[in-house]
């Protein structure tokens, strides 16, 4: 996929430098910690370490794609959306994202999930704690299919064949 991937009102982009204290006000978070449990960066330090990781060269090697959401109108950061290969037999890759907290609300993951979905030519699998409705939303917006539910909710694009 080339970057960056420009939608309707976005940018997705690597991860720069200047993201960082974006970054740090997302995933320190109480409320994206409640529905992202063990996965991504949880203090600054940790931040630090995935954004150091995530803006270089080296990792940018078409397994995964740490991507940017920014606003096309100003360039400002809105959000995280990460996808990559995976090990689970559901699909080729999964995918987790998160919206800062003061650009909640706005159709940012939406637009974001649906043209990486778009782009990609992979099968892709998401999942949401059985309670988070807002995320289930934003994947069922994009495109994909609910699978029978497990202890998680479940998503998948393109749809399982019969």
């Amino acid at each position: 996929m080339e970057l960056p991937l420009i939608t309707r009102r976005l940018a997705l982009r690597w991860p720069i430098e200047s993201d960082f204290q974006t970054l740090v006000e997302l995933w320190t978070d109480p409320r994206v910690a409640r529905f992202m449990d063990d996965f991504g960066p949880r203090d600054e330090q940790a931040v630090r370490e995935w954004l150091d990781l995530h803006s270089t060269a080296a990792t940018q090697d078409g397994t995964h794609l740490q991507l940017i959401l920014t606003r096309r109108t100003d360039a400002t950061p809105v959000g995280w959306l990460g996808l990559g290969v995976s090990d689970d037999p559901t699909a080729d890759w999964s995918f987790g994202y998160a919206i800062h907290p003061t650009h909640r609300s706005n159709g940012y993951a939406t637009e974001a999930l649906t043209a990486a979905l778009t782009h990609l030519d992979v099968t892709v699998w998401g999942e949401c704690h059985p309670t988070n409705d807002a995320s289930a939303h934003v994947m069922q917006s994009a495109g994909m299919q609910e699978l029978t539910p497990t202890t998680n909710r479940r998503f998948r694009h393109p749809a399982p064949t019969p």
